[in-house]
């Protein structure tokens, strides 16, 4: 065996074992979230996946959507409204599709915002939404708007966007 051939083989086994040990890290790390931050709500199925939602207040209060932004999950909405809100309304929080616990059934494809509309329209007819107010913050305000027919068939009451306040 040639010297260069041995050193590539030797680089190549190196860099073979150190990303072996950092999937390994990552798959340790990721376990340790999961276990620390478990789901707080209840799945409900859609179309190839489902959607991780957590429900506050009287279910027979007037419901109001909460929508998290770009990178965050339904955590980010309860912190911030979601538990003062609840006093008089029925809050439904939703992990968005490839978020908090949330799946992306489609992949990338689940990433548009007129797919993500229809996912969520899904669930909440699932749970028995016919008529909410939606807050939608950052992003999210995108997906509200993006397609409209999902959420007229929901029979929206009402919108406010968190950035325009």
């Amino acid at each position: 065996m040639s010297g260069a051939l041995r050193i590539t083989l030797t680089i190549s086994a190196i860099t073979v074992a150190i990303l072996g040990a950092l999937a390994a890290l990552t798959a340790v790390g990721v376990g340790r979230i999961e276990r620390a931050h478990p789901p707080s709500g209840r799945f409900v199925a859609v179309e190839g996946g489902r959607l991780h939602l957590v429900e506050l207040g009287a279910p027979d209060a007037p419901p109001v959507v909460l929508l998290h932004g770009a990178s965050d999950n339904l955590g980010e909405m309860r912190l911030a409204l979601g538990d003062r809100l609840a006093a008089n309304y029925r809050v439904i929080l939703v992990d968005r599709p490839g978020h908090g616990w949330s799946d992306r059934p489609g992949g990338s494809a689940d990433a548009s915002p007129a797919r993500q509309a229809k996912l969520i329209h899904e669930a909440l007819a699932r749970i028995g939404v016919t008529c909410a107010i939606v807050v939608a913050h950052s992003w999210a305000g995108v997906l509200a708007t993006a397609d409209e027919a999902a959420f007229r068939r929901v029979a929206i009451a009402g919108m406010r966007f968190g950035n325009a306040i």
